[in-house]
């Protein structure tokens, strides 16, 4: 007669236990960090796509005023156009909006030039100071850039 052993199965140790869970949490914690991350991301190239818009919105405005010569003598700082210059909520994002115009002439043309620079500001999510700016050249009728 031959007598059988008996081998009982215990649970895994707390040693094994805790290195599962922190493997785990590590884990968990890294994928949560990447989510935040890429949030951020979106967000900030939200706020730049959102600025460019605008800032190609408000160049189209002041393009359109050079199609007339009182509308070319009357482009000034910071006004003309459908958009005021100034804190904007576009897009879902708050923008401070401003150009710059300068008269520019010379002795040998007879037609006007006028620079503008536009600027858009605004804070990021980490409330860091961002800037875009653009700035044209105009001549009554026709954008140089």
């Amino acid at each position: 007669m031959r007598l059988r052993q008996h081998t009982s199965q215990q649970g895994g140790s707390l040693l094994e236990v805790m290195i599962c869970l922190f493997m785990l949490t590590t884990a968990i914690f890294g994928v949560t960090s990447l989510k935040l991350t890429q949030a951020q991301i979106i967000l900030q190239q939200s706020q730049y796509t959102a600025a460019w818009a605008l800032l190609e919105y408000k160049l189209n405005e002041i393009r359109y005023l050079t199609d007339s010569i009182d509308g070319f003598n009357a482009l000034n700082t910071n006004l003309g156009g459908h958009i005021s210059a100034g804190d904007i909520h576009y897009d879902q994002h708050q923008f401070n909006l401003t150009w710059q115009v300068s008269s520019l002439s010379t002795i040998t043309t007879s037609n006007q030039r006028k620079e503008v620079v536009i600027e858009i500001h605004w804070l990021d999510q980490t409330n860091t100071a961002q800037m875009i700016r653009n700035k044209t050249m105009l001549s009554q009728g026709v954008m140089l850039r």
